[in-house]
Order: C-alpha cells, then structure tokens, then sequence
C-alpha cells in the first residue's frame, strides 16, 4: 500500500493502490483547498517532495508546466502507486468539516425570479448518529434525486448560514431553472414541497475566514450570489468590524433577487456596503444598479486589494477573468476564495509526475 508522508504536519497515511491523493486526504480530513475535482481550477495544488504519481489529464491553465516541472501537482488528478512526501500549500485557517449523508424533504420552493428559485430544505435525517450538519459559509453541497431508478446528482451551493443548518435544520440553495438541467428541470414536478433528497457535503474551501481582520469584498454572479449571501452574513453576524462588501451581478433586471435582503444588511450594519451591476440597461431598472460588466465595475471601485480577502462564486469564465485581474492587482492567492462549477471531464490520459 503506498505510504503518503504529510508536511508540515509529519503525517502518514496508507492509501489503496491508484488511489486519488485528493480523496485520500479528504477522508483522512485533512484540510486542503480544492473546488472543481476535475483539473480544471488549480485550487489543489501541492508539491511532491520526493516519490512519483500518474497525473490524469488536467487543464493547463490550472497547472502550467513550469509549476509542474518545479514539483508542484494537483491532488484531484494524482494517482498513487509508490510511497510519496508532499507539502501542502498553504493550509493555515483551513476548516475540514465531515462530509456527511442527509435526508432531507421539501419545506417550500419559492420563485425568487422568472427562473431562479429558492429550494428550502429541511433535515429529516443525518448519518453518524445525527448529530447536527456542520459547514461553512461559502460551501457548496451534492443534491441528489432519483428518477426512474437512476441516480440524478449536481452540486450547488448554500445560500443559508450554518447557523440555519445546526440549531434549525435548515438549507436553502438558489437554482436557476433550465429546460435541460438534469436536476434543474425537476423543480415543480420531482422536486416540490414534500418530496424528499439526498444531500451529500459539505464541499468546497471557498468560505468564510473568520480569523482575517482587513476589508471583505464578496463578488457574486447570478446564483453565485447564494453562497456570497451566505459568507456576508456570517461575517456580519460574528461582529466583524471591518469593511464588508457585496458586488451582485446580473444580465438584466429579470435574473435581479436579493436586494431587499441587501438592503436590510445595509441597514443594520453601518460597515456593510452593496453594489448592484448589469450588463444590460432597461428602463425600470433598479435605481441603485450601475451598467457595467461585474468585473469592471469591481476593479474601479477598489483601487487597493491590500490586506483583503476576496471571496468569488459564480460561471467559470466569470471566476477565471476576475481571478486573473485580481492576481494582477496584487491580491495573494491564500487572499482569493473561489469556488467554480465545471462540466465532468471527458475521456481522461494520465501523465506521470
């Protein structure tokens, strides 16, 4: 069984052969970034001190040769087959709730636009010996239904805190609703109050970093405003005193939801502050919204990203250009959370590392 050896903690696990080193280290909870589990985001990167792995096919914009040459691979994509020492990058302020099962059923399914729907849940049952659900504003969970006798499973994020979860048994996640979406289009007929789901989670580390002192700044395209709601008001509610910051963006004032709940925060927290951006301009539109891409708008109001924590959700494409111009700005990777949504990886190859 190959040997893993763990710095700087001087940890040692024993992993199955081929084993994914990622999966290894989240079963063994040891707290390590990761978001997309496919290659595609880099968020997993750590550095093969001493021994070999098979690295499935990844994006080479998520690991550049240069990274790789210089020792540096991607957990999600190593296959273990030999005794390996790895460093992990960057675990300080890393939380590793258990990933756990919940059974859950329907509490109300409410229209928040045209298409885009709050799906409220509550927590009927929770594996190992239920005690209470346990995450982290900013995580994203596993939704899973079956429909005639096949397993339908998506990812989507919290838009609750975790205070709804523990003491109310309680999550809510934001969906849009498509005609093609696998689970998506099952809202209103499978998926209505009373109907019941599995959960699986929580994921992700693109969550709120209670020990940071300095300005936070939330950016949330379309539902990726969920998981931004969720990380402002934890930080408002644990007393944070610095500035907090919400970007919201949208197409047009259709897909608009959130701003009376936006509103109240302003209102009660004198250090919170939003900001309403559009790509398209209507007439009707919301008086508070500027028309500018979400990304442009963002980098005029903030000139210096110093000693901030950048928390992002929303389309890859959107994520990737704003990480992009962020890390050009001068904001520390260990400053930007983010986690974004990826098709599955097709066909795979594996490289050796």
């Amino acid at each position: 069984m190959p040997r893993v050896h763990i710095l700087p903690s001087e940890t040692d696990l024993l992993a199955d052969p081929d084993e994914n080193l990622l999966k290894l280290l989240r079963r063994h909870q040891v707290p390590i970034r990761y978001s997309c589990k496919s290659g595609e985001c880099g968020s997993c990167k750590c550095v093969l001190e001493s021994g070999r792995v098979k690295l499935k096919k990844y994006d080479p914009k998520a690991l550049p040769d240069a990274q790789r040459d210089s020792g540096i691979i991607l957990a999600c994509r190593a296959l273990l087959s030999e005794d390996i020492t790895i460093r992990l990058i960057d675990s300080d302020d890393l939380i590793a709730h258990p990933e756990r099962k919940l059974l859950c059923r329907v509490a109300a399914l409410e229209p928040l636009t045209q298409d885009i729907f709050a799906l409220r849940l509550h927590i009927e049952f929770a594996d190992m010996g239920g005690i209470p659900f346990t995450f982290s504003a900013g995580q994203y969970a596993q939704l899973v239904v079956e429909v005639d006798g096949q397993e339908i499973a998506r990812d989507f994020s919290m838009a609750s805190t975790p205070v709804d979860a523990e003491y109310d048994d309680m999550l809510e996640f934001h969906i849009r609703r498509t005609p093609t979406g696998a689970l998506s289009s099952l809202l209103g007929t499978v998926i209505r109050p009373g109907s019941q789901l599995l959960v699986r989670g929580p994921m992700g580390t693109s969550y709120f970093r209670p020990r940071h002192e300095g300005p936070l700044y939330a950016v949330g395209g379309g539902t990726g405003l969920a998981p931004m709601l969720s990380v402002v008001r934890t930080a408002l509610d644990n007393g944070k005193l610095e500035p907090v910051v919400l970007f919201a963006g949208f197409r047009n004032q259709a897909d608009v939801y959130g701003l009376e709940q936006m509103e109240q925060m302003r209102r009660s927290h004198r250090n919170f502050s939003y900001h309403l951006s559009l790509d398209e301009a209507q007439a009707g539109d919301p008086p508070q919204a500027v028309h500018r891409p979400l990304a442009l708008h963002l980098l005029e109001q903030v000139a210096d990203f110093a000693g901030s924590k950048v928390y992002l959700a929303g389309p890859p494409a959107m994520v990737e250009a704003i990480s992009a111009s962020l890390l050009q700005r001068g904001l520390t990777e260990r400053d930007l959370h983010a986690d974004a949504f990826y098709p599955p990886v097709p066909a795979e190859i594996t490289r050796a590392a």
